[in-house]
């Protein structure tokens, strides 16, 4: 019988950030400058698609 996993859960979006502080806490490891790439990348793409989002960001100031 084999027990291994089939699927892979994916990270919550704030998931990630948090296990990155959970182990510098464990480990006592110095400040980590945590940069989420892909979250960049998804505000990109709606800027691009949504024209009115990116003018209401630049008002703002959110973007």
């Amino acid at each position: 019988m084999n027990n291994a996993p089939t699927h892979f859960r994916a990270a919550a979006p704030g998931e990630s950030q948090d296990d990155l502080q959970a182990l510098s806490q464990a480990f006592s490891l110095p400040k980590l400058s945590y940069v989420d790439i892909s979250r960049q990348e998804r505000l990109a793409q709606m800027m691009t698609r949504w024209p009115l989002l990116a003018e209401l960001a630049l008002t703002t100031g959110s973007h």
